[in-house]
C-alpha cells in the first residue's frame, strides 16, 4: 500500500491518485493529513504539497487539485523526457511538473467545459484540444507519465512491484447504423436511391439494387455472418452497438418494429455482446434515451449498461451526466470523429469525474482510439499502419486498444476492396 501525505484531501486529489495508482498500476493508495502517521508508516510513501517534510519522495503541487469550479487556466507546455508536460514546479519536486494536476486536467476533460467554438452539432472541436495543438493526440501521455512516476518511485522503493500481469487488450467495436444498404427499406426509398445512382453514373449500384431486392444477390451491408466467421476462432470478441430508435431525419436506420431487424440483433447477440448505439435525439433528450434503452432491453432481455453515442459526445459535461441519470455503467464514445488518437490522453479506461458537482462517478469511460470517420479520411494502408503503431505504443498493462468499425467495412465491392483487405489482415494479425 502507498501512503500519501497531503495538507488537504479533496475529491479531485482522491480521484486522480486512485486512477494513477489503483486503476492504472494496481497499487492501493491511502491518504493522511497527520505527520505522525506518515512518519510511522514503514512502507511505500510519498508527500504531495507545497514543500517536502524532509527527504521523502515528494511531488510539489499546483493549485488545481485544491480548487473548486472552473478557473481560467494558463497552460504552458514544456518538455520532460522528450514528451510534453505542463504545470511546472520547483526543482525540489521529484518530477519537474505537477503530474497529478496535469493528468487530472486531461482526464477530467477540463478543456471541454471551457467556452470554445463548437461544430454545427454543438460538439467540442478536436482543433481546440491541447493534445491536437501540441501534437500528442496520438500518444497516451498520461500513461507515459504514470509509468515514469512508478519507475522513479521504484528507485526509492526497490521492492515495489506491479502486481498485475495483464497485457494490453484489443477491443474491436462494430457500430451498426444501417444494417442493410437496400433491404428492409420502402419501395419509394429504393426508387429514389436507384434514380440517384443512375444520375450520378454509379452503374454498379444501378445493377446491384434490383438484384438485391429480387434476392438474387445478398445485401452488401448484411455482413454479420462474415463477422461471425472472422471472429469465431479469435481470443477476442467484438462489441456490437446497434442504432435502435424511432426514425428521424438524421437517424436513418431501420424501424424498431421491423421483424427482420430485431431477429438480426438477437442473432448477433448469440455470438457477441450487443448494446445500444444512442441516436442523435437521445443525446439531446433524456426521455428519448430512456425510451431507446427500455426498448433495447426488452429486445435482448437484459439490462443495457453500456452505450455509444452515434454522433459522438458534445462534451463530457452534458453527455456523461445524462448517462449517469440512466444508470449507464460503460461508455464507448471517447474519441474524435475526425482525428485518430486519444481524446483524454490515455488508453486506460477511467471513471468520469463530474466537474460541476465535484465528484468521481461510477461511469467507466473506455477510450476509443479511432472510428470509421477518422480511418476513412486516410488511405486504408496508411490508416491501419497508424493503428499498428498506436498499439505498439501502449505503455501500461491496463491499456485497451479500442477501435470502432462499422458493418459496411465488409462490403465486397471494387471501391471497398482495399479497406476490406486491410481490415481482415488487421484482425488476423491479432489472432
Amino acid at each position: 500500500m502507498l501512503l500519501v501525505f497531503c495538507q488537504k484531501i479533496t475529491p479531485r486529489l482522491d480521484y486522480i491518485f486512485k486512477h494513477i495508482f489503483e486503476v492504472s498500476l494496481d497499487i492501493p493508495v491511502q491518504f493522511t493529513t497527520k505527520i505522525d502517521i506518515f512518519i510511522a508508516h514503514n512502507s511505500i510513501k510519498m508527500s504531495y504539497g507545497k514543500s517536502p517534510l524532509g527527504n521523502e519522495f515528494f511531488i510539489q503541487s499546483t493549485p488545481l487539485l485544491f480548487q473548486q469550479g472552473l478557473q481560467d487556466l494558463k497552460i504552458n507546455v514544456k518538455t520532460w523526457k522528450d514528451h510534453p508536460c505542463f504545470f511546472e514546479v520547483d526543482e525540489v519536486s521529484k518530477i519537474p511538473f505537477d503530474v497529478f494536476a496535469a493528468s487530472f486536467y486531461l482526464l477530467s476533460r477540463y478543456e471541454e467545459y471551457e467556452l470554445q467554438i463548437k461544430d454545427e452539432e454543438g460538439r467540442f472541436l478536436s482543433e481546440n484540444s491541447l493534445a491536437v495543438k501540441h501534437q500528442f493526440i496520438d500518444f497516451p501521455l498520461i500513461d507515459f507519465w504514470t509509468k515514469s512516476l512508478f519507475e522513479l518511485l521504484q528507485e526509492s522503493y526497490p521492492d515495489l512491484k506491479l502486481p498485475s500481469s495483464i497485457t494490453p487488450s484489443f477491443l474491436p467495436l462494430i457500430e451498426v447504423v444501417r444494417p442493410y444498404k437496400y433491404r428492409q427499406k420502402s419501395f419509394f426509398k429504393n426508387c429514389v436511391q436507384w434514380i440517384q445512382s443512375l444520375f450520378s453514373l454509379n452503374l454498379w449500384e444501378v445493377i446491384e439494387l434490383p438484384l438485391v431486392i429480387l434476392r438474387i444477390r445478398k445485401d452488401p451491408w448484411d455482413s454479420f455472418d462474415q463477422f461471425i466467421e472472422i471472429f469465431k476462432s479469435t481470443n477476442f470478441k467484438p462489441h456490437f452497438f446497434f442504432l435502435f430508435t424511432k426514425n428521424s431525419f438524421i437517424d436513418r436506420g431501420i424501424s424498431i418494429n421491423n421483424t427482420a431487424f430485431k431477429s438480426l440483433i438477437k442473432g448477433v447477440s448469440d455470438y457477441f455482446k450487443v448494446d445500444l448505439l444512442a441516436s442523435y435525439n437521445a443525446h439531446r433528450n433524456t426521455k428519448v434515451l430512456r425510451k431507446e434503452q427500455s426498448d433495447f432491453k426488452s429486445l435482448i432481455h437484459r439490462e443495457v449498461k453500456s452505450i455509444r453515442f452515434a454522433w459522438g459526445i458534445k462534451g463530457a459535461n452534458e453527455s456523461y451526466r445524462n448517462l449517469l441519470i440512466h444508470e449507464i455503467e460503460n461508455d464507448f464514445s471517447m474519441s474524435y470523429p475526425d482525428v485518430i488518437g486519444y481524446r483524454a490522453s490515455t488508453a486506460v479506461p477511467f471513471y468520469f469525474y463530474d466537474l460541476i458537482n465535484e465528484l468521481s462517478t461510477s461511469l467507466l469511460i473506455h477510450p476509443v482510439v479511432a472510428q470509421m470517420s477518422s480511418l476513412s479520411s486516410l488511405p486504408p494502408k496508411t490508416a491501419f499502419s497508424q493503428l499498428y503503431s498506436l498499439e505498439r505504443d501502449l505503455i501500461l498493462s491496463k491499456s485497451i486498444h479500442c477501435v470502432c468499425f462499422n458493418n459496411q467495412i465488409l462490403e465486397y465491392s471494387s471501391s471497398n476492396q482495399a479497406l476490406l483487405q486491410s481490415f481482415i489482415s488487421y484482425i488476423e494479425s491479432y489472432d
